[in-house]
């Protein structure tokens, strides 16, 4: 392994830019001392590349010349390999925050939408349920007080409940008394062996 005489080779470049010193040089480029006193000891890889970009402005050399001068042979693609590695995990780490605050903002909306849907469906239940609220109670008491009372004039109290049952999409089987063919899609057999049609209802 070549021993590169990395203090010299740094001292040369700050006298060749005109430094008195390492701290006028680290005062000019705006770094810290402390990443100059690991250039002289051959750890380059460990500068971060600002630094070495500031670095590199304040002798008058490129970032390669100054990587080339100080020892860095041919590392300088990696490190910077390495660099645009980081660079995209960082942004990748970005997009997966913001993909989950996506995701969670969603799910409150739709959270939202659905307790929406949920109120507005009862109210619209309340509204077509409203009638038959109203006029049942009394229609009940009446019948309770009244056994002779007639039992037709309850009938078009269900007028509402029929509504929101056809609104739900909820339809008889058949009207009492009728025959239907067993369907077991639409019965359920409770009798000892099975038959072909049901009823009377």
């Amino acid at each position: 392994m070549t021993n590169i005489p990395y203090r010299e080779n740094l001292q040369q470049l700050c006298e060749q830019a005109g430094y008195a010193s390492l701290s006028k040089l680290s005062e000019t480029a705006d770094i810290s001392t402390w990443y100059l006193y690991r250039l002289e000891r051959g750890l380059i890889a460990q500068i971060p590349l600002g630094v070495m970009a500031k670095l590199a402005i304040a002798l008058g050399l490129t970032l390669e010349e100054l990587w080339q001068k100080l020892g860095g042979g041919n590392e300088l693609g990696k490190i910077e390999q390495d660099q645009a590695v980081i660079e995209e995990n960082q942004q990748l780490q970005q997009t997966i925050k913001a993909l989950q605050g996506e995701y969670t903002r969603l799910q409150q909306q739709l959270t939202h939408q659905s307790q929406q849907l949920e109120s507005q469906w009862q109210q619209k239940a309340l509204e077509i349920l409203e009638p038959w609220l109203l006029q049942w109670p009394t229609a009940a008491a009446a019948a309770q007080q009244n056994p002779q009372w007639p039992v037709q004039k309850l009938l078009p109290l269900t007028k509402p409940i029929a509504t929101l049952l056809q609104q739900w999409q909820v339809e008889v089987i058949a009207t009492v008394g009728e025959m239907v063919p067993y369907d077991p899609q639409y019965h359920e057999f409770i009798g000892p062996a099975a038959g072909r049609t049901l009823g009377p209802w």
